[in-house]
C-alpha cells in the first residue's frame, strides 16, 4: 500500500459520497507514509515503515431543532467497508443530539495547492541509519551516551462534500534527534533536535555537534536555588510554552465561554512592540495544512501585533455565530472542540544568541522545558521542568552546568517581561507533534520553584 494519487484519492471519496442518502454528506481521505528508527546506545532499537489510510465519512440530518450529524471512520478502503462506515455514520447521526448551532456545508472554494516533498518522501532508511552512525560515533568519542529518532513523513489529504466542495493538501516532514548523556547517569543529557520539510534541510552534523556540547559541558552541575531569574530560553524551550496557546485561548470559542486569555486584553498594548505572533499555514519556510478540518482555506492571522493581542481564530460555525470571516481554524467535525491555530509562528528579531547572553549579569540558559502543564487558563500559568542542558550564566556568560529546576509561571506575564529576541527563528517540536517556528527569547523574571539532585 502507498498514498494515492490524487484522481484515485477523488474517486474514493465521491464513491462513499455517492451510497449517503444523508441531507449532506462530507468524505475526507487522510493517507500517510511514516518511516522512522529509534535509536539507544546500541544502535537501532525500533522501526517502523507505516503506510496507512483514514477515510472518514461524515453524515447530516436537518431538524427543526438544528443538525444531527455523526461521523464514522475505516482504514480499509474497500467498497464494503467504505458502504459499512457510512451505514454507520447514518445510524449514529439519526439519534445525536440536535445542534442549533451548526452551519450548512460549505461549497467550493479555492485552496493554495500544496504537494508532496519528493525526497522527503524517498528517504531511505540506509540514510537514515548513516545519521544514527555518525551520532553513535560523536557520542562514543565523549563518554556519552546516545538516544534519538531519525523520521521522514508525508500525508495527504483529500476531502469532498455534497455541497460541491473538492479541495486537497499534502504535508511534509522530517527530523532528527539526538540526547547525549554522560556514561556514569550523574547529569542531565544534551538535548538538540531539527525537523523541516524538506529532508535535504536537515543538517544532521550539526544536531550532534549541539547535542554532543551540551552533554559533555553538562557534567557535575551544581544546584543553584529556586527564584526569579532573566532566562535566555532557546527555541526548544520556547516552543514548549507558545505550544500551549495552540490548545487554548486563541480560539473564538475560549473567548466566548470568557475562559481565554484574550478577555479584556484585545487590542491593549501590553507587550513589547519587538514581539510578533501569528498563525500561517503558508510560511514558505515550513508549511502546514492548507485547508482545515472542514477544507476552508486557512488564512494567515496576526495574533500579536504592535503589542498588543489579536485574533482569536474562527472555523465555520463560530465565524456565523460572531458574524466574522471564517479564518479556517476548524477541526474535523462533528467535535466539541472550537477552532484554534495550528501554524504558530513567532517572528524573529535582531539578537544573536551570544546577544542575548551578553545582556544577563545572573540567569540562566535553558535549552527545553519538559512535562510542561497547563495549571491556569486566563493567564496561561504554565508548570514543568528544565531538561537537555541548564547553564548559569554570570556577568553575560555561560560559566558553568546546573541541576535542573521546576518552574511555575505565567506565559502572559513572562511574555510581557522579553527583553530580547533572537534572530534565527527555528522549526522547534514540542509536546503532542507540535510544532511552533521560533526564535531564542530574554524574559527578566522567570519564577523557578524548586530543584533537582540532576
Amino acid at each position: 500500500m502507498s498514498l494515492l494519487t490524487s484522481d484515485h484519492a477523488f474517486e474514493v471519496c465521491q464513491a462513499a459520497l455517492a451510497t449517503s442518502t444523508a441531507d449532506e454528506t462530507e468524505v475526507t481521505l487522510d493517507s500517510e507514509e511514516d518511516r522512522f528508527v529509534r535509536y539507544g546506545p546500541e544502535g537501532p532499537s525500533q522501526n517502523g515503515d507505516r503506510e496507512r489510510h483514514c477515510l472518514a465519512v461524515r453524515l447530516r440530518y436537518r431538524s427543526p431543532e438544528g443538525w444531527r450529524e455523526a461521523r464514522a471512520t475505516v482504514g480499509d478502503l474497500s467498497e464494503e467497508s467504505v458502504r459499512a462506515a457510512v451505514g454507520r455514520a447514518s445510524v449514529l447521526a439519526q439519534v445525536a443530539a440536535p445542534d442549533p448551532h451548526r452551519v450548512e456545508l460549505g461549497g467550493p472554494v479555492d485552496v493554495p495547492g500544496s504537494a508532496l516533498h519528493r525526497p522527503t518522501q524517498d528517504h531511505t532508511f540506509r540514510e537514515k541509519a548513516r545519521w544514527i552512525d555518525q551520532a553513535m560515533e560523536a557520542c562514543s568519542r565523549e563518554g556519552l551516551v546516545p538516544a534519538g529518532m531519525a523520521r521522514t513523513t508525508v500525508r495527504s489529504r483529500h476531502l469532498v462534500n455534497s455541497a460541491g466542495r473538492r479541495v486537497e493538501g499534502a504535508l511534509s516532514r522530517a527530523s532528527f534527534s539526538l540526547t547525549a548523556t554522560p556514561e556514569d547517569g550523574l547529569s542531565d543529557g544534551g538535548v538538540a533536535e531539527q525537523t523541516d520539510c524538506d529532508v535535504g534541510r536537515l543538517d544532521p552534523g550539526r544536531v550532534i555537534a549541539r547535542a554532543v556540547e551540551k552533554g559533555s559541558s553538562g557534567r557535575s552541575p551544581r544546584a543553584v536555588d529556586p527564584g526569579e531569574y532573566t532566562v535566555v530560553l532557546e527555541p526548544l524551550a520556547v516552543s514548549s510554552l507558545l505550544l500551549f496557546l495552540s490548545y487554548q485561548g486563541l480560539g473564538a470559542k475560549e473567548v466566548h465561554e470568557q475562559r481565554s486569555f484574550l478577555v479584556d486584553r484585545q487590542g491593549v498594548e501590553l507587550f513589547p512592540s519587538s514581539l510578533g505572533l501569528y498563525d500561517d499555514a503558508g510560511l514558505a519556510e515550513h508549511p502546514g495544512w492548507r485547508l482545515d478540518g472542514e477544507g476552508a482555506p486557512r488564512q494567515r492571522v496576526p495574533l500579536l501585533e504592535g503589542g498588543a493581542l489579536q485574533g482569536p481564530v474562527t472555523d465555520a460555525q463560530w465565524a456565523a455565530r460572531l458574524g466574522t470571516a471564517n479564518t479556517g481554524h476548524g477541526h474535523a467535525q462533528p467535535s466539541a472542540q472550537g477552532p484554534s491555530p495550528q501554524n504558530l509562528v513567532l517572528a524573529a528579531g535582531d539578537a544573536s544568541v551570544e546577544d542575548l547572553v551578553g545582556g544577563v549579569e545572573r540567569g540562566l540558559l535553558v535549552t527545553r522545558f519538559h512535562y510542561t502543564n497547563l495549571i491556569e487558563p486566563r493567564d496561561v500559568t504554565l508548570t514543568g521542568m528544565t531538561r537537555g542542558g541548564t547553564f548559569l550564566i554570570e556577568g553575560g556568560r555561560v560559566t558553568a552546568p546546573v541541576c535542573n529546576l521546576r518552574f511555575t509561571q505565567s506565559l502572559v506575564e513572562a511574555l510581557q517581561r522579553v527583553t530580547g529576541v533572537g534572530h534565527r527563528a527555528e522549526v522547534a517540536g514540542a509536546l503532542f507533534q507540535g510544532e511552533i517556528v521560533c526564535p531564542a527569547l530574554r524574559i527578566e523574571g522567570f519564577r523557578f520553584t524548586s530543584t533537582t539532585e540532576l
